[in-house]
């Protein structure tokens, strides 16, 4: 591929208007988060997620708001057939895919020494963290390899760069994660396709909030951890990505980015310095700096 053929940017250096993003998990999350900010800088987006129904929900609303093109198809991933048959049915409805986000993920089922945790765990987040992170960059690599540009975008966790207890499998799932991305991106980089990893710290994701709600994690534990002093938003863990996707990041591959608010630069957690930041403070952080809300809802 000649520098010639890679094209400029139809709206600008941050824009990604005139591409196709396809977010698989993208019903709510990150994955939602990801896709807004996609398609707010006008890329037209395809959805693959388990729940059909919540593709099509967050599908539409993102059409009503940004008046992008989307498609949607509901698939797990770990299944070779029902990822294929998805990715060729949004392709067949938006032209191509330019960029895809491995995305969809399920969190640690309970937290467990290795002693005691049971092996479907580990096997169950191996397969859709690493398995469907698989499937879906295999079935899109031979078309983005034919046009010579393509980008891919995956998942990982500062639980990929940290040894932190009582989330192995997750842990596994993870460190492999960041394996594939490095080994793809070497392996790829000659057609024109990039392969970078993002690993968020603690976010305020539905499933988390859900999480500390129930009493089972502490804000102020974790927030206090990070040098930010809180956790971070979902649509900050989707403009990472979003950075990824631009055709002007084309020299960055097989890179993991961090985005934890320092969460992973920091060893022993020590003293806090100066105050964290309450939970409910986030949504004036949203307010001020996203447009789109984190959920369909």
């Amino acid at each position: 591929m000649s520098p010639a053929s890679i094209g400029a940017p139809q709206g600008g250096i941050d824009s990604l208007a005139g591409l196709v993003a396809l977010v698989t998990g993208a019903g709510q999350g990150i994955g939602f988060a990801t896709a807004a900010q996609c398609a707010r800088r006008g890329a037209d987006i395809a959805i693959v997620d388990l729940d059909h129904g919540s593709a099509e929900r967050a599908a539409l609303a993102l059409q009503r708001r940004f008046g992008v093109r989307t498609a949607w198809a509901g698939a797990n991933v770990v299944d070779a057939e029902a990822v294929r048959t998805a990715i060729a049915r949004c392709e067949a409805d938006l032209g191509r895919i330019d960029v895809l986000v491995n995305a969809a993920g399920i969190m640690t089922p309970r937290l467990a020494t290795v002693a005691d945790m049971p092996i479907e765990d580990v096997q169950a987040m191996f397969d859709v963290h690493v398995r469907g992170t698989y499937l879906c960059s295999q079935a899109v690599i031979p078309a983005m390899a034919g046009r010579g540009f393509g980008r891919i975008i995956n998942i990982s966790s500062v639980l990929g760069v940290l040894g932190l207890p009582f989330r192995s499998g997750y842990a596994i799932a993870k460190h492999a994660i960041n394996g594939f991305t490095k080994s793809l991106a070497v392996e790829v980089a000659r057609q024109g396709i990039t392969v970078n990893a993002v690993a968020p710290g603690y976010i305020l994701t539905e499933t988390l909030q859900a999480r500390l709600d129930a009493g089972m994690l502490d804000y102020a534990l974790y927030a206090d951890r990070a040098p930010a002093g809180r956790w971070g938003l979902p649509e900050e863990i989707g403009h990472a990505i979003a950075f990824f996707a631009l055709p002007a990041s084309g020299f960055i591959t097989g890179t993991l980015l961090p985005v934890d608010g320092g969460y992973t630069m920091r060893g022993d957690p020590g003293e806090a310095i100066g105050e964290a930041l309450p939970a409910e403070a986030l949504r004036h952080l949203r307010a001020r700096f996203f447009a789109e809300p984190a959920g369909t809802a």
